[in-house]
């Protein structure tokens, strides 16, 4: 007798505990699906931004070819789909970066507008890293009294195209910096609503609030309304990632789209520097 109770008891507990659990576990194992579901269909691009070249101190300022594995090693690891590369010496250093990168990137610089140094842009077409873009196309564009990079290119024949654009501003003239953004802010605009343009690389602005450095610009004011213009096209894609110069400086930017893509990630690799490299990259991850 006192057993037959004993086993009804626990099947009328069991019968209340899959009524009050089980709901609540299948809602659990549905928002577990639709948040995987969610990560398989994001498409993912990581943008990777650096000036490679060397403190004001170095006899030679641009980028050595000493550093060019390490920086190789950096670019691989953090498995970059385009990066923006400032202070190159020219295009037989960016062949030596691309034997050094298992020739996994395409990439391109721009015309050095008589200077002594030019930026450089890098597409992965190959790879066992990941997703790859296929035949990259790559330009020069105008700004101020120089040129930047540009790549355009696609993850997937079905997405849209994405640009980037390596640029350097002026490092001793804000006049010239906002000559320099305003003309790269115009030139995106007059592209294809369609695509996804970044615009990353060194602008020298000084517009932070919280550390003061007037040693590298003659105008604050001019840095303020140039990134202010750029703020009308673009988000600040790595406001809340630091300071990405050794001497406390926020002056490395990657400007992404206001709609359309989601910010994931936003890191200054702070132990990525080699040698006598006064910047750090900038890693800039979204989703779209």
């Amino acid at each position: 007798m006192w057993l037959k109770l004993l086993l009804s008891f626990f099947f009328v507990l069991s019968l209340v505990g899959a009524f009050v659990v089980g709901p609540g576990g299948e809602r659990e194992r549905a928002r577990e699906a639709n948040s995987a579901n969610q990560t398989q269909n994001d498409h993912v691009l990581r943008l990777l931004t650096w000036n490679i070249g060397n403190g004001d101190l170095e006899s030679e300022t641009r980028a050595h070819d000493e550093d060019l594995s390490a920086v190789a090693t950096i670019i691989l690891d953090n498995d970059a789909d385009a990066v923006a590369l400032q202070e190159l010496t020219g295009k037989d250093q960016l062949r030596l970066l691309l034997q050094h990168l298992e020739n996994c990137y395409s990439g391109y610089v721009c015309n050095s507008a008589g200077g002594d140094r030019v930026e450089a842009v890098l597409i992965k077409t190959s790879g066992h890293r990941g997703s790859a873009a296929a035949s990259p196309t790559f330009s020069d564009v105008p700004a101020g009294n120089r040129f930047a990079a540009a790549a355009a290119f696609h993850l997937r024949k079905d997405l849209p195209e994405v640009v980037l654009v390596s640029a350097h501003a002026d490092a001793f003239s804000a006049s010239r910096r906002r000559a320099f953004a305003a003309d790269l802010t115009d030139w995106s605009r007059s592209h294809s609503r369609n695509e996804l343009t970044f615009i990353a690389g060194d602008f020298n602005f000084e517009v932070s609030t919280r550390n003061k450095n007037n040693l590298f610009t003659d105008d604050a004011k001019h840095d303020s309304e140039s990134y202010a213009y750029l703020l009308n096209s673009f988000r600040d894609l790595g406001l809340d990632a630091g300071e990405t110069s050794i001497n406390d400086r926020r002056i490395d930017y990657v400007f992404g789209p206001v709609a359309n893509v989601t910010l994931r990630r936003a890191e200054v690799l702070r132990s990525a520097a080699v040698g006598r490299m006064d910047h750090w990259p900038l890693l800039i991850e979204v989703a779209f």
